[in-house]
């Protein structure tokens, strides 16, 4: 019996579900086996399995410790892979891997240059190990995605070599950067370093003798001067002391000499008139005379208590006194003389050349030799004394000048010692820049090694084709079982007492009628 719209809630209860199943079975059956076996031939023929090979690289630790040979490659881990990375992948080297493996084939013939280019970066990715931590060495991954297994591996190792290549390079290229920049400074800085030596050395042979460092001897030098000046002032001190006792000496053995040559002569007995061969007192030089200047001399440069001004008065006094019995003694041969001459021819006549007479004349020749020895002495002492002063005067001048020399130099020395600061350091970092590249040919350093390498893949990484049957048969089971249920819902039939409403009887059942056809 036909039912209005109003009154069939539709197929929802356990039993009409399986009702419509039962009434539809060939529609789920035929609907299930369509959607499976189109999503089995669609995944076989359409999706393509995606291999996936990776590598680790190992950053090495520099093998010799930093603190005997440092790295000049200072940039950060991190930074450098990033960088080899941006190299790795440019268009140029992706592009040489494209042609030499022949990759995206199948797509070369629909998609341009650029495409493939974009395609294959996404398909690769490098991915730092976890733990890894800035400024210390750690591993990275490198992997590549692609349809053919021993290509995709090829690929990834091919990767990996260009990495530990790069890295190798970049490196050495850098190391080599700042080697030959050191260098080049260190040229720059040697020449500028030449010529402050040069104008150093200028400087020094100009001004020989004015130079800053020598005060200490300078100083030195006027010590002795002065030490020499005061031997040199005693010494002629001395001289003049001995000058005027050998003149003094001189004049008492001249004077008995012409007394004993008068007394001796015959014609001083004979006339009265004719005077004695002696040297009149005020003719000679006295002895008090002499130390009269000397005091004189000591009295402007000493005071009166001076040890040597009290000598030379001491001896000024007692030559005084000397002159003054000698020229008693005098005025008392004098007058024997006198009577001697009144007596007549009474005397002896005397030798002229006796005995005595020779030796006051010896005497008296030793005593001459003696006043020109002291004189000369004297005089040498006196030049001396020119010398030493005048040595001194240049000392003191080369002194007085040691400041203007001290300033002059100071701005010599300063640039001077700052050329050689900067090439004594640039020096040190040459030496160590060239440690550090050979380091770094030698591969002693920092580098990556291959700590596993790729190898072909026997799983598809990508897809899951058994999910995508799994796929394909849920969603058959399910179609089937909607065009099921759409069918009967089109049909607007009730199955079964069970879909009725609540309260509503069944007054019986009428069995299903065919329509008779026309």
């Amino acid at each position: 019996m036909a039912a209005t719209p109003s009154h069939i809630p539709g197929p929802t209860s356990f039993l009409s579900i399986v009702r419509t199943i039962s009434k539809n079975w060939l529609w789920v059956v035929s609907v299930f086996l369509l959607v499976s076996g189109t999503t089995f031939v669609f995944v076989r023929a359409r999706v393509p399995l995606i291999y996936k090979a990776e590598t680790l690289i190992l950053v090495e630790s520099q093998k010799i410790p930093e603190n005997l040979v440092a790295s000049t490659v200072n940039a950060e881990l991190q930074d450098r892979i990033a960088t080899i990375s941006q190299e790795i992948l440019s268009g140029t080297r992706l592009q040489s891997l494209i042609d030499k493996f022949g990759l995206y084939s199948d797509e070369r013939q629909s998609t341009s240059t650029e495409e493939l280019i974009d395609r294959m970066r996404k398909d690769i990715q490098i991915k730092l190990e976890r733990g890894w931590s800035r400024n210390q060495p750690g591993a990275f991954h490198v992997s590549y995605q692609g349809k053919e297994p021993e290509v995709v591996a090829a690929v990834v190792n091919q990767m990996g070599n260009f990495f530990i290549d790069q890295n190798l390079k970049a490196r050495e290229e850098q190391a080599s950067g700042t080697s030959e920049f050191l260098k080049a400074q260190l040229e720059d800085t040697r020449k500028g370093l030449e010529e402050q030596e040069a104008k150093l050395s200028e400087f020094k042979r100009q001004h020989q003798g004015e130079l800053p460092e020598q005060e200490n001897s300078f100083l030195s030098v006027l010590g002795n001067l002065r030490s020499q000046l005061q031997g040199n002032q005693d010494a002629i001190s001395r001289a003049d002391e001995k000058q005027v006792l050998a003149s003094t000496a001189l004049a008492s053995a001249e004077s008995s000499l012409a007394a004993m040559k008068s007394a001796s002569h015959p014609s001083a007995r004979v006339s009265a008139d004719v005077k004695p061969n002696v040297v009149p007192p005020d003719n000679r030089v006295k002895e008090s005379d002499v130390l009269q200047a000397k005091l004189q001399t000591l009295r402007a440069r000493y005071t009166d208590s001076h040890p040597d001004v009290q000598n030379a008065r001491f001896l000024l006094q007692q030559a005084q006194q000397k002159e003054a019995e000698t020229a008693g003694h005098q005025g008392v041969a004098s007058a024997s003389i006198q009577g001697t001459q009144a007596e007549g021819a009474s005397a002896p006549k005397e030798i002229e050349n006796g005995p005595e007479i020779r030796l006051a004349e010896e005497r008296v020749a030793t005593l001459r030799a003696e006043v020109a020895a002291v004189a000369r002495e004297l005089q040498d002492r006196q030049a001396d004394r020119k010398k030493i002063l005048s040595d001194m005067a240049g000392y003191e001048a080369r002194l007085e000048k040691l400041p203007i020399r001290e300033q002059e130099m100071a701005k010599i020395l300063r640039d001077y010692q700052i050329s050689k600061t900067n090439y004594e350091q640039l020096l040190a970092k040459d030496f160590s820049a060239d440690m550090a590249t050979d380091m770094e040919k030698r591969q002693r350093a920092e580098r990556f090694t291959v700590l596993d390498p790729a190898r072909t893949p026997e799983r598809p990484a990508k897809p899951i084709r058994p999910l995508l049957y799994l796929a394909g048969v849920v969603g058959g089971a399910f179609l089937g079982l909607v065009a099921a249920f759409a069918r009967e819902m089109k049909r607007n039939v009730v199955l079964g007492e069970w879909e009725l409403p609540g309260g509503i009887p069944v007054l019986g059942r009428v069995p299903m009628m065919e329509r008779e056809r026309a």
